[in-house]
């Protein structure tokens, strides 16, 4: 894929006359550019996986009032994808399928502290996001409740450390194991909390309250866009699912190092508005995310074909998710 091949089809599916094509990040499966044209600046990405982000930008761009008098104040920001000629939110290239949507400039909640006006715009977003009608983003995946894929994850990771204790490993990979079998037990009552909570919330069947959600709505994902104004990225794992799913992001959070508290948690209720949490609901979310979260970070120490720095990172990781304030805790309130 060469990058006049990527400008041609920018102009031709999307009218946009490109001037510059700058690569951002490039992987087997997914890549971005940033472009400009005249004045204004592009995000083109390509990925080859089916993905819901710019059908749902294009649905939630469809939400912001036309009328000033309409919007609110501190509204969030968002990036509505540009459509092609034929009025699509992506083009077919390569392979792959092919978006722009403007460039949203600013550090992420992971770099900078968010501001109570910027958290309150946070709210604001994920409550539009939330009162979206799921038929409006048609092909969105739907929450089942059925946790067998995570638990099968960490079954496989717990395989992976039994091996790694009777082979031969380096420093890394022995404390990625030891941290593990440390934790077994609390990741086993996680395991079993999920399936637990998962049969009661299957039984209720279509009493469960599903909305548009993001999935991964982590301040990291967070961008602040100006001082009372944020968007939200990555929206790759978009589905329909729990509000809960959400919210647990801003519940305490899931970076073991960017702990959301209890101010900032108020500030973004101020935007999103009042709301019942779900015990059960919150409980199954958290202990999935938890479940993700633990294979991803041993998995990465266990890795012997990733450079020493990441391995390390993700042991890091790993320590900080069973520690007190980490996912294994959340999950087991």
């Amino acid at each position: 894929m060469t990058t006049t091949a990527v400008r041609d089809r920018v102009r031709d599916d999307f009218g946009l006359d490109v001037e510059t094509l700058e690569p951002v990040t490039a992987h087997a499966t997914a890549r971005l550019w940033r472009a400009t044209a005249g004045a204004c600046r592009y995000a083109v990405r390509w990925t080859s996986a089916t993905t819901p982000a710019a059908q749902v930008a294009l649905a939630l761009a469809r939400t912001i009032p036309q009328r000033p008098q309409d919007v609110l104040p501190a509204p969030a920001a968002l990036a509505p994808p540009l459509l092609t000629r034929a009025g699509a939110a992506e083009a077919d290239h390569d392979g792959g399928r092919l978006s722009v949507a403007p460039w949203l400039d600013g550090p992420t909640g992971r770099d900078v502290a968010l501001t109570p006006p910027q958290w309150t715009a946070f709210g604001r977003l994920v409550a539009r996001l939330h009162a979206l009608d799921p038929a409006s983003v048609p092909g969105l995946a739907r929450e089942s409740f059925d946790p067998t894929a995570a638990v099968g994850r960490a079954l496989d990771v717990d395989l992976a450390v039994t091996r790694a204790l009777h082979g031969t490993t380096d420093e890394v990979g022995e404390a990625t194991a030891a941290a593990w079998v440390a934790a077994r037990p609390r990741v086993a009552a996680v395991r079993a909390r999920a399936v637990r909570v998962g049969h009661r919330l299957r039984e209720q069947g279509r009493d469960v309250p599903l909305v548009v959600t993001h999935a991964d709505a982590h301040v990291g994902h967070v961008i602040a866009t100006g001082p009372r104004d944020v968007a939200l990225l990555d929206w790759g794992h978009a589905c329909v699912a729990p509000p809960e799913s959400d919210l647990l992001f801003v519940l305490g959070g899931v970076l073991p190092h960017a702990p959301v508290t209890v101010e900032q948690s108020a500030a973004f209720f101020t935007g999103y508005g009042r709301v019942d949490i779900d015990d059960d609901r919150l409980a199954y979310a958290r202990c999935v995310r938890a479940l993700h979260d633990l294979t991803v970070a041993a998995g990465g120490g266990l890795d012997p074909d990733a450079p020493v720095a990441v391995r390390a990172e993700a042991l890091g990781d790993l320590t900080a998710h069973l520690g007190p304030g980490g996912v294994v805790a959340a999950a087991l309130e």
